[in-house]
C-alpha cells in the first residue's frame, strides 16, 4: 500500500502543480473570482501539494513508518479538501450570517485549522505551528491571564468560527498577499530556474568578482543577491547557490563556517535589494498606500550598503590570509557569456519598467513571466527555428510552472497560518496591549522603541517567512512608531529588514543553519560568523530611521554628506573586524577604526571631522607603509 500511495503522489502531484500554477496565471489574464473565493482555491492547492509531497516518502525510510506518515497526510489531504470546498460552495451562506456560526462551521473550521497547522509543521518545523497553537489557546484561555494580556476569552466554536468561517483570519491580508503577489513571483522564480538564468546569474557573479583575491566569495555575494531578490525566501537561496558557491569558497581557503556564514548573509540579503526585494515591496506597498517605485528607491542604498560592506569583510578576510584569485578556466568569458545568456536580464528590466510605469504587480509579475517565456524562446530558437514544437521547450515550462507551485506552497499554508494569529491578536485586543506597552515601556522614547521593535520583530521573525512576520509585526507595532514622528517608510522597512535578518539571527537562523549542513561546519559557529558579517544589516535600519538622506530624500548636499559618511563608518567597522586593509592593523588602528565607524553611522557635523580625519590617518598610514614594504621586499 505504502508503494502505491508514493506512486499515487509521484504522479498526481506536479499535475496538481501545473494546475496551481495555470490557475493564478489565468487569474491575472480574467479575475473574475471574489477574493476570499480566490484566497480558499489558493489555500486549496497549496496544501494539496504539502500533503501530496508528504506521501512520496524516501526509499530509507522504515516500511512501517513511512506507511503511518502516509496515511496520516492521506487523511490531512483529504481535511483540506473537505473543508476548502466547503467554503467555496457555501460562500454566499457564510457571508449572509456572518458573525454567525452553525455546528457544522465549527467542526469544518476545526478540520481547516488542523490540516493548515500539519502542513506548516510539514514544512517549516514545529516552531510555527507551535506559536498559532499558543494564539488560539490565548485566545479561549486569556481571561487566566494577568496585566495587558488578559481578556475576557472566547468559547472554542466562536473563537474557530472567527479564525475560518468568519471569513477572517485565514483569509485574510497575509493569505491575500501570497495568493495575488507572492504566487506570481514564485512561478517567475520557477520559469527562471527552469530556463537556466539561476545558473547564468551565478556566472555573471563569478565573472565579475573571480579575479580578485575573494574571487570565491564575491561570487557567492553577487550571486546569492542577484538570485534571492527574486525567489523571495533566505533558505531556499542558500539551498539553490550555496550547493556551488560553498564549496568553491572552501577551495580557496575560506573555513567551513566562515564559506556558510557568507552565503547566508549574502542570500538573506536578496530579501531587502530592489527590485524584487522578494516581494516585500509590493507587501509594503500594498499596506502603507505608497508606490512601489518609491519603496525600491529608498530601499536601494541601504541594501547597497548592505551587500558593499559584506563585499569588503569578505576580500579583507582574502588580503588577510593570501588566498589568490580563481582560476582563470573557472572564470568565464564576460562578452561570451552576455552573448549567449545576457537575454535573461530582459524579464527582470520589464518586470522593473512595468512597475514604475503604474502597472499592477500581479500584471507586472504575469507580463515578467510571458517575457521570460519569448526570451527563452527567442534564444533557442536562433539555432533550431522549430524549437517551439519540441519537447525542450513544453518540458521548460511544464518545469517551471511545477517548481514555482512548488515554492508557492509553503509560503501560503504559512500565511494561513499567521493569518490566525494576527486575528486573534487583533479580536482578543493583545495588538493594541502591545502597542500601549511598547509606548509606555519606551517613555516615548524613539531609540527605545525602535530597539522594542527590533527585538519583537526578530522573535517573531525566527522559524517564520520573512513576509509573515513582517506583516504581523507592522500591525502590532508600526502605528506605535509612525506616532512617535518616525516616516512611515522607514518604520515600515525597518521592520522588514529585522524580518529578514532573523534567518541569520541566533538561535534558529534557518538560513546559517542549512549554510553550515551544506558547509558541514558547526551550525552555532557558522551563525555567530553570519550575524558579525550581518552586523551592518543590524545597524542600517537605525540609520535610516533617523537619517532620510540616505532614502535618497532631502537637499544633495545633505544626501552626499551622510552617504558618504556612513559608507566610511561601514567599512572602518568591517575593518575593525577583519583586523586589515592594506597590512594587519595593530590594537590602536582596530580601536581607532572602530571609532571612526561609531562616528560615521551616526552622521554629524563634529563626528563627521572626527571621522574623516582618524579615516585619513589610519587608510593613509596602512598605505604609505605598505608601499614601503614592498618596495623593501624588492
Amino acid at each position: 500500500m505504502g508503494k502505491a500511495l508514493s506512486k499515487f503522489s509521484a504522479r498526481i502531484f506536479p499535475l496538481v502543480a501545473l494546475a496551481m500554477s495555470i490557475y493564478h496565471l489565468w487569474q491575472v489574464m480574467i479575475p473574475k473570482m471574489d477574493p476570499t473565493l480566490h484566497q480558499d482555491v489558493h489555500l486549496a492547492f497549496a496544501l494539496s501539494l504539502v500533503f501530496l509531497s508528504a506521501m512520496n516518502v524516501k526509499k530509507s525510510d522504515k516500511p512501517g513508518r513511512a506507511l503511518i506518515s502516509q496515511l496520516v497526510s492521506l487523511f490531512f489531504l483529504i481535511c483540506s479538501l473537505v473543508s476548502t470546498i466547503y467554503i467555496y460552495t457555501n460562500f454566499g451562506a457564510l457571508v449572509n450570517r456572518a458573525g454567525r456560526y452553525t455546528s457544522v462551521d465549527t467542526v469544518i473550521g476545526l478540520i481547516m485549522i488542523l490540516a493548515v497547522l500539519e502542513a506548516t509543521r510539514r514544512t517549516y518545523g514545529i516552531l510555527l505551528p507551535s506559536l498559532v497553537t499558543i494564539a488560539l489557546l490565548y485566545g479561549h484561555f486569556g481571561y487566566l491571564l494577568p496585566g495587558i494580556f488578559r481578556h475576557s476569552g472566547y468559547s472554542w466554536p466562536r473563537l474557530i468560527a472567527s479564525v475560518t468561517t468568519y471569513l477572517y483570519g485565514i483569509f485574510g491580508t497575509v493569505l491575500d498577499v501570497s495568493a495575488t503577489y507572492i504566487v506570481l513571483f514564485m512561478i517567475f522564480g520557477g520559469l527562471l530556474e527552469a530556463s537556466g538564468a539561476g545558473e547564468f546569474f551565478i556566472k555573471v557573479a563569478i565573472a565579475l568578482g573571480g579575479k580578485t583575491r575573494s574571487g570565491a566569495a564575491q561570487a557567492a555575494v553577487i550571486g546569492s543577491g542577484l538570485v534571492g531578490s527574486i525567489n523571495g525566501s533566505a533558505v531556499a537561496n542558500v539551498a539553490s547557490t550555496g550547493t556551488f558557491t560553498i564549496p568553491m569558497m572552501k577551495d580557496r581557503g575560506y573555513e567551513p563556517h566562515y564559506a556558510g556564514a557568507v552565503e547566508s548573509v549574502a542570500s538573506t540579503g536578496g530579501m531587502i535589494m530592489p527590485p524584487v526585494m522578494g516581494v516585500g515591496a509590493f507587501i509594503m506597498s500594498g499596506i502603507i498606500g505608497v508606490p512601489y517605485a518609491k519603496i525600491a528607491l529608498c530601499a536601494l542604498i541601504p541594501a547597497l550598503f548592505y551587500y558593499v560592506t559584506c563585499g569588503v569583510s569578505v576580500h579583507l578576510r582574502a588580503l588577510r590570509n593570501g588566498f589568490n584569485p580563481l582560476p582563470d578556466e573557472l572564470i568565464p568569458n564576460k562578452k561570451e557569456l552576455f552573448k549567449k545568456d545576457g537575454i535573461f536580464f530582459l524579464p527582470l528590466l520589464a518586470i522593473i519598467i512595468l512597475l514604475m510605469s503604474g502597472t499592477s504587480v500581479m500584471r507586472s509579475a504575469f507580463l515578467g513571466c510571458i517575457v521570460l517565456v519569448l526570451c527563452y524562446l527567442l534564444k533557442n530558437s536562433v539555432r533550431n527555428p522549430k524549437f517551439i514544437l519540441t519537447k525542450d521547450f513544453w518540458m521548460f515550462l511544464y518545469n517551471g510552472l511545477v517548481i514555482g507551485a512548488k515554492s508557492a506552497m509553503t509560503v501560503a499554508a504559512a500565511c494561513a497560518a499567521m493569518g490566525i494569529v494576527t486575528q486573534i491578536f487583533v479580536m482578543t485586543g493583545l495588538a493594541m496591549n502591545i502597542v500601549f506597552f511598547i509606548k509606555t515601556l519606551s517613555g516615548n522614547v524613539g531609540i527605545l522603541a525602535l530597539i522594542l521593535t527590533m527585538a519583537v520583530t526578530i522573535l517573531f521573525g525566527m522559524g517564520v517567512p520573512t513576509t509573515a512576520a513582517y506583516v504581523l509585526v507592522a500591525s502590532l507595532a508600526g502605528s506605535v512608531l509612525i506616532e512617535l514622528g518616525f516616516d512611515k517608510i522607514a518604520v515600515h522597512l525597518f521592520i522588514y529588514y529585522y524580518a529578514a535578518l532573523a534567518n541569520i539571527t541566533p538561535p534558529v537562523a534557518s538560513a546559517a543553519l542549512v549554510a553550515s549542513k551544506i558547509a558541514k561546519s558547526d551550525y552555532f559557529k557558522t551563525a555567530a560568523t553570519a550575524t558579525r558579517l550581518g552586523l551592518p544589516g543590524f545597524i542600517l535600519p537605525f540609520m535610516f530611521a533617523y537619517h532620510q538622506e540616505l532614502f535618497l530624500m532631502g537637499n544633495p548636499i545633505s544626501i552626499i554628506s551622510i552617504v558618504l559618511s556612513c559608507a566610511i563608518g561601514l567599512f572602518c567597522m568591517c575593518a575593525c573586524f577583519e583586523g586589515y586593509i592594506f597590512r594587519k592593523l595593530t590594537v590602536v588602528e582596530r580601536v581607532l577604526m572602530a571609532l571612526c565607524a561609531i562616528c560615521g553611522i551616526d552622521p554629524g557635523f563634529y563626528t563627521d571631522i572626527f571621522c574623516y580625519v582618524i579615516f585619513i590617518v589610519v587608510v593613509g598610514g596602512q598605505f604609505m607603509q605598505s608601499r614601503k614594504a614592498k618596495k623593501a621586499a624588492t
